[in-house]
């Protein structure tokens, strides 16, 4: 995690966000999304069992998504 980005981590059959609640405040307006409209994303790394595009695989993969932004 790097200048207040965050990791968005995907394992099998769950997902667990994990980000700064300083920085990315619940929007009123969508209790759903958190944001933050001074931030632009200034790097995005995935790693683990997919790159791109993983298609279908039912057994499951664990990746994670790591975005960088300032």
């Amino acid at each position: 995690m790097s200048d207040g980005g965050g990791d968005i981590i995907i394992k099998g059959g769950s997902v667990d966000l994990q980000y700064d609640e300083s920085i990315y405040q619940k929007d009123q307006a969508d209790p759903k999304s958190h944001k933050n409209p001074t931030r632009k994303i200034t790097k995005v790394v995935i790693t683990g069992d997919i790159r791109f595009d993983s298609g279908d695989h039912p057994d499951g993969l664990s990746c994670t998504i790591t975005i960088s932004s300032k």
